[in-house]
């Protein structure tokens, strides 16, 4: 993947974030986005979904990835993530690590993972299988 595909998938994350449905709604919440590029060469985006139950809370990676598959398309290449927290990079947390991991058992594709600050600065760039050491099953 080049440098200007990487920055493309950036700004499509940066977009989710900035559309996120947060507790208050304010610019100033806590904000996380997402971006994946699947195997067809497409660019899906979304934000979390914030619940106030927190539990029924669909995180930025989750509503990528259904966004994807709302266009039949369920091979990732590549997933960036963004927030506007405080943190030079988010990673995924251990439930959207799964949802990669399980990806990856259907898919056979190890995903690349691109991590930007809220300034859309790529930080980090990872494989899923160098990241995932001890998921289920």
């Amino acid at each position: 993947m080049d440098i200007k595909l990487e920055n493309e998938l950036g700004k499509a994350a940066c977009l989710g974030m900035q559309n996120a449905f947060t507790p208050n709604n304010k610019p100033e919440d806590a904000r996380f986005g997402a971006a994946v590029l699947t195997r067809e060469g497409n660019i899906y985006s979304a934000g979390q979904y914030f619940s106030d139950t927190y539990s029924l809370t669909i995180h930025a990676e989750q509503a990528a990835f259904i966004h994807a598959a709302a266009h039949g398309e369920y091979i990732i290449e590549a997933i960036a993530i963004v927030s506007n927290t405080k943190h030079d990079a988010t990673y995924p947390c251990h439930m959207c690590k799964q949802i990669l991991y399980e990806n990856y058992l259907r898919s056979k594709c190890n995903m690349k993972i691109l991590l930007f600050n809220g300034n859309g600065k790529i930080i980090e760039r990872l494989l899923l299988l160098d990241m995932i050491t001890h998921a289920w099953p």
